[in-house]
């Protein structure tokens, strides 16, 4: 099968596309974004009548485990 008309034209489509994508990949990357990968030590100070709160890692706190102890 040979290539027809709309061949050519979707592959300059697809040239014209990973064009303007390696600029915003450059745009992008010159910002010097990050993505953690791994956790960090993280070191928290709560009251010592606080329950169920602590250092969480990647992890989001689940606010409705937090309370108080009892006394």
């Amino acid at each position: 099968m040979t290539p027809g008309p709309r061949d050519r034209d979707l592959e300059a489509d697809t040239t014209e596309a990973n064009k303007l994508y390696n600029e915003a990949d450059a745009k992008i990357w010159a910002l010097g974004h990050s993505i953690p990968v791994y956790q960090r030590p993280q070191v928290l100070a709560v009251r010592s009548t606080l329950a169920d709160y602590g250092a969480s890692g990647l992890a989001h706190v689940d606010c409705t485990k937090v309370g108080r102890l009892k006394k």
